[in-house]
C-alpha cells in the first residue's frame, strides 16, 4: 500500500457511462510523482527535475500555475518540510515557489501567480543593468553569493547568469519540484511527498490588432506618389502561433516625378527623380528574448529604423540635329544616388550616410568606310569561287575606320557607416564615451571601353577599370605612410591612391567561307590588379635593399578557342542536288562541330613588380605565367579540351545526338622554391541521346514519346608525392537515363523514367563503387467536378506518382579484394494529390503519401505516411481612382 488518495477533482471512474464499477473495471486518469528523500540536513533539499522534450514551451498565455502537492510522514505537519516548483533554464537560472504542505490532506492547493514571478524577475533585471553587484542571496536564503536574487513571501527568482540564460517564461527549458528541510523539530530520516497534476489556469484572453492603409496618387504621366502604413500590436498572431509580443508600425512613401515635363521641349532632355523613405518602429511588450516587460526596464531603447533613398538622372531623350550634339552632347548622362538610414536595436546603434555621383558617355555609330579593292579580283576567279559566300563577301568587303561603341564613364562614391554596440538593452551614463566602429569607402571609378568591327568577320572588344581610393591613411602604420606616399595628383587636386584595375580584351574571327564550312576563332583576355590599403605588410623590390610598394595581387588569364562547323550535308547536297535521293538522306545528318579550346591563368600573390601590357594581355607562352621579371606564381593552370559533337533526324520520328570530348589541365602550386605539378584528364565517350517521337490524329492516343541517354567518363589525376613518387588516382562513371511519356486524348499523361549510374574512384590503392538506380513514374490527370457538387464543373488537377530508388557503396581496400559495404541506402515513396478552384479566391487541395527508408547499412527503417487538406485563400485590394 504506498498509501495515495487522489487529490480533489480527481477520481476513478469507470470507461462506459452507466456502467458497473466492480464488473467493468477501474481506470484511473492521472500520473502522480511520489520523491522519497533520506538524511534530509536543514538547509538541503531533495529535487526531481524533468528537461522539456518538445523543447522551451511559453507559459505566458496563462495568469496562474496550478499544483497538487502533498506530504507524507513526520515532519510535515511540524512545519520541518516545505515543497517547491521550479520553472527556469537550469539548475541557477529559475523561478521558484516554496510553501508548506500537508501530510493529512492536498489542500491548500498551490497556485502560483505569474505576474508576481515577472515582477520580481524585473526588480532583478533593473539591478543588474544598473551595474549594481549581486545580492539578495542571503535575505532569500540562497548559498549563491555571486547571483541576483528577489524574493516576497514564496515566490523567488534567481539569477546566476545574466545575460546569457537566464529564466524566461515565455521558453521554460526544463521544471522540477523537491523537499526542502527548513527546520529540525522531530527526528525524521525520510521524508516524502506527492505532485500530482500539474496545470496552467486563466488563460491571457487579450485580442491583438493589425491596422494597414495604403494609398496612391498617380499625375497621368508626371508623377507618382504611394504611401502604406502597416501596424500590428505585440498580441497580433496567427492561429496555432504564439504572439511576437512586439507592437512595430512600418511607414513606406515613394514619389517618382519627370522634371523635364516642367521643362522647355526643346532642350530634349528626360530628367527622372525617385524618392523612397521607409521607417520602421517597434515598441517591445517583451524584451527580445525574454519574459521581461518592456516598460519595467528604465531607459530600455526601443529598436527604430528609418531610410531614405534618393536618385536623380539627366541624360538626352531625342536625338540632335547636327553631328556635333549628336557625337558629344546625346552619348553623355548625370546619374546620382543620394542613400541615408538608421537602424537601432535594444544592443546596437548603426548609421549610414552614401552618395554617387556617375557621369557617362555611350557613343553608338554605324559601321562606314572605304570598300576593300577585291571586286575585280573576286570578278576574275571561277565562277564557284565567285558565287560562293566567301566570294560575295570579300567582293563588297569595306574596312570601318570608327568604331561601333565609345564607352566611357566616371563615378565617385562615398559611404560612411558608423557602428556602436552596447552590453545591456538600457541606456547608461556611461554610453556616450562608447567609440563607434567606422566603416568609410571612397572612390573614384573610372571605365573606359571600345567595340569595334573593322571587317564584317572581324570584332575586337576592351574595357579597362580603374578603381582609385580617395581616403587618407593615417600615418601611424608603416602601411599607412606608403600608401598616403602613392597618391598622385591631377591639376593640384589629390585623386587618391590606385586600388583596382580591370583590363578585358575580345577577339572573334567568323570567316564565311562556304555555306557548309564555317570556321571560327575566339581569343580573350582577363587581368585584374588588387592592392591591399588597411592590412598585409608592405612589399619590398629586390630582397632587402630595394623600395617598398603597396601589397598587390595579380590575376591574368588568356583563352583562346579555334573551331569549325561542317554541314556534309549541304555541301553533298550542292554536288548531287537537293532534290535527289542521295540529297535528301543526307539532309538528315546535322553538321559536325569540332572545337579545340586553350585557356592559362595565374597568380601572382605580393607581387614586386609593375605589370607590363605584355601581362596584362596575358601574351607568350606557359613559361610567361610561371614566372615573370624573376618572380615565381603561386599558382598556374593551363587546359586544353577537345570536342566533336553531331547528330542526326531519324526516318520514322527518331532523332540522335552524340559528342566526344578530350580534356586535359595541368595544375602548377608553387611549393617553397619548386612547382609542384599536378596533370588531370578527362575522356568523356560516348554521350549520346537518342529519342523518338509520334503524334496521333486519331484514336485514344495522342503523342508516344521515348528516349534514352547515355554518357561514360574516365579520368585520371596525378600529383607528386614525398619520396620522389608520384600519386595517382582515377574515376569512371557510367550513366543510362531511358525515359518514356504518354499522353493519352482524354488529358491523362503517364512519364516514367529510369537513371541508373555507375562509378568507381580509385585513390591510393582503394577503391570506391557507387551503384545508383533511381525509377520514377507519374500519372497526371485533370477531370470535372460533378454537376451535384459543382455548377461550373470546375477542374479537378490529379497526380500521382511512385518513386523507388537504391543507392549502393562499397570500399574496395588494397588488402582485401572484397567490396565492403559502407553504405546502402533504398528508398521507396507513392504520393497523390488532388487540387481545385473551390471558389474564386479560394483553393483547395488533399496530398497524401507513404514513403519507406531503409538504411541497410545501420540497420534502420523508417515509414512516414502523411495526409494534408490545404486551402488558400487569396485576398487583394483594390484600386480607387
Amino acid at each position: 500500500d504506498l498509501g495515495y488518495d487522489s487529490p480533489p477533482g480527481v477520481f476513478e471512474g469507470v470507461s462506459r457511462r452507466g456502467g458497473d464499477r466492480s464488473t467493468l473495471g477501474t481506470q484511473i486518469n492521472e500520473k502522480s510523482l511520489r520523491l522519497i528523500a533520506r538524511g534530509l540536513e536543514v538547509g538541503e533539499r531533495a529535487e526531481a527535475y524533468l528537461r522539456l522534450p518538445a523543447g522551451p514551451q511559453n507559459v505566458l498565455r496563462y495568469r496562474d500555475l496550478r499544483v497538487w502537492m502533498r506530504g507524507r510522514g513526520d515532519g510535515w505537519e511540524q512545519g520541518d518540510f516545505q515543497a517547491f516548483i521550479k520553472l527556469g533554464s537550469d539548475d541557477r537560472n529559475f523561478y521558484l515557489y516554496r510553501a508548506p504542505a500537508r501530510s493529512t490532506n492536498w489542500e491548500p492547493e498551490f497556485v502560483i501567480d505569474l505576474e508576481t514571478w515577472r515582477r520580481l524577475r524585473a526588480e532583478v533585471e533593473n539591478r543588474w543593468l544598473s551595474g549594481a553587484p549581486a545580492s539578495g542571496a542571503a535575505e532569500c536564503g540562497s548559498l549563491d553569493v555571486n547571483a541576483f536574487v528577489a524574493c516576497e513571501g514564496p515566490y523567488l527568482v534567481h539569477l546566476a547568469d545574466p545575460g546569457i540564460n537566464p529564466p524566461n517564461l515565455a521558453a521554460v527549458q526544463e521544471v522540477s519540484a523537491g523537499i526542502y528541510r527548513v527546520a529540525a523539530a522531530v527526528p525524521v530520516t525520510e521524508a516524502e511527498l506527492w505532485v500530482d497534476d500539474i496545470r496552467l489556469s486563466s488563460p491571457v484572453a487579450e485580442t491583438g490588432k493589425a491596422v494597414a492603409v495604403d494609398a496612391r496618387l498617380i499625375a497621368s504621366d508626371v508623377g507618382a506618389v504611394t504611401a502604406s502604413f502597416v501596424r500590428e500590436d505585440g498580441q497580433f498572431h496567427q492561429i496555432n502561433r504564439d504572439p511576437s509580443y512586439r507592437t512595430t508600425g512600418t511607414f513606406l512613401l515613394a514619389t517618382n516625378w519627370r522634371l523635364d515635363r516642367f521643362l522647355p521641349t526643346g532642350l530634349g532632355l528626360s530628367v527622372p527623380i525617385t524618392a523612397s523613405y521607409s521607417r520602421s518602429d517597434v515598441t517591445p511588450e517583451l524584451l527580445t528574448g525574454s519574459d521581461l516587460r518592456g516598460s519595467s526596464l528604465q531607459g530600455l531603447r526601443k529598436p527604430h529604423s528609418w531610410t531614405g533613398n534618393y536618385t536623380l538622372a539627366i541624360r538626352r531623350s531625342e536625338r540632335g540635329k547636327s553631328w556635333l550634339v549628336r557625337g558629344l552632347v546625346d552619348p553623355l548622362s548625370v546619374i546620382g544616388t543620394l542613400t541615408q538610414g538608421r537602424s537601432r536595436t535594444e544592443l546596437s546603434d548603426a548609421n549610414s550616410d552614401a552618395y554617387t555621383v556617375a557621369l557617362g558617355y555611350n557613343l553608338q555609330m554605324q559601321r562606314r568606310g572605304p570598300r576593300l579593292p577585291f571586286g575585280g579580283v573576286i570578278r576574275g576567279l571561277p565562277a564557284w569561287i565567285r558565287k560562293s559566300e566567301f566570294g560575295k563577301g570579300l567582293a563588297g568587303a569595306s574596312f570601318s575606320l570608327v568604331p561601333s561603341n565609345i564607352r566611357l564613364n566616371s563615378g565617385l562614391s562615398r559611404n560612411r557607416a558608423d557602428y556602436s554596440l552596447f552590453a545591456v538593452p538600457v541606456a547608461r551614463s556611461d554610453d556616450p564615451a562608447i567609440t563607434p566602429s567606422t566603416s568609410l569607402t571612397h572612390q573614384w571609378r573610372n571605365a573606359a571601353g571600345v567595340t569595334w568591327q573593322p571587317l564584317g568577320m572581324l570584332g575586337l572588344t576592351g574595357d579597362l577599370i580603374s578603381t582609385r581610393d580617395l581616403r587618407v591613411y593615417p600615418d601611424s602604420t608603416s602601411l599607412g605612410r606608403l600608401a598616403y606616399q602613392e597618391r598622385r595628383f591631377m591639376l593640384g587636386v589629390p585623386v587618391g591612391v590606385e586600388r583596382d584595375r580591370i583590363l578585358t580584351t575580345s577577339l572573334a574571327l567568323t570567316p564565311r567561307l562556304t555555306s557548309w564550312l564555317r570556321p571560327r576563332f575566339t581569343s580573350s583576355s582577363n587581368f585584374l590588379l588588387s592592392r591591399t590599403l588597411d592590412s598585409r605588410p608592405p612589399v619590398q623590390v629586390d630582397g632587402d635593399s630595394g623600395a617598398f610598394i603597396l601589397p598587390q595581387t595579380l590575376n591574368n588569364s588568356r583563352g583562346r578557342e579555334i573551331a569549325v562547323a561542317l554541314d556534309l550535308a549541304r555541301a553533298l547536297q550542292q554536288v548531287w542536288g537537293d532534290s535527289s535521293g542521295f540529297g535528301k538522306a543526307v539532309s538528315r545528318v546535322r553538321p559536325l562541330d569540332f572545337s579545340s579550346r586553350l585557356s592559362r591563368n595565374s597568380t601572382y600573390d605580393l607581387a614586386a613588380f609593375d605589370p607590363d601590357l605584355g601581362f596584362m594581355l596575358g601574351l607568350g607562352g606557359r613559361d610567361r605565367f610561371l614566372n615573370h621579371d624573376g618572380q615565381s606564381a603561386r599558382g598556374v593552370s593551363e587546359t586544353r579540351s577537345a570536342t566533336l559533337a553531331s547528330g542526326a533526324d531519324l526516318p520514322l520520328g527518331f532523332s540522335a545526338t552524340i559528342s566526344y570530348s578530350l580534356t586535359r589541365t595541368d595544375r602548377f602550386q608553387l611549393v617553397g622554391v619548386e612547382f609542384s605539378e599536378t596533370v588531370t584528364r578527362q575522356r568523356e565517350w560516348p554521350v549520346g541521346n537518342l529519342r523518338w517521337t509520334r503524334t496521333f490524329a486519331g484514336g485514344p492516343l495522342a503523342l508516344v514519346a521515348a528516349g534514352a541517354g547515355i554518357r561514360r567518363r574516365s579520368g585520371t589525376s596525378t600529383q607528386p608525392s614525398g619520396g620522389g613518387t608520384v600519386a595517382t588516382s582515377a574515376i569512371s562513371s557510367y550513366s543510362l537515363t531511358p525515359d518514356l511519356q504518354i499522353s493519352f486524348r482524354n488529358g491523362l499523361a503517364l512519364t516514367m523514367s529510369l537513371g541508373t549510374r555507375s562509378q568507381r574512384t580509385e585513390n591510393n590503392g582503394n577503391a570506391t563503387e557507387l551503384d545508383q538506380d533511381d525509377l520514377l513514374g507519374t500519372l497526371n490527370y485533370s477531370f470535372a467536378l460533378p454537376a451535384a457538387i459543382s455548377r461550373t464543373r470546375k477542374q479537378v488537377r490529379s497526380t500521382l506518382s511512385a518513386l523507388s530508388s537504391k543507392t549502393l557503396t562499397c570500399l574496395e581496400e588494397r588488402a582485401d579484394p572484397l567490396c565492403t559495404v559502407v553504405s546502402d541506402v533504398r528508398r521507396q515513396e507513392i504520393r497523390g494529390g488532388l487540387d481545385t478552384d473551390l471558389l474564386k479566391t479560394v483553393s483547395g487541395g488533399l496530398q497524401f503519401g507513404y514513403s519507406i527508408s531503409d538504411a541497410r547499412h545501420v540497420s534502420r527503417r523508417t515509414s512516414q505516411i502523411f495526409l494534408m487538406l490545404t486551402f488558400q485563400l487569396s485576398l487583394y485590394a483594390g484600386d480607387y481612382r
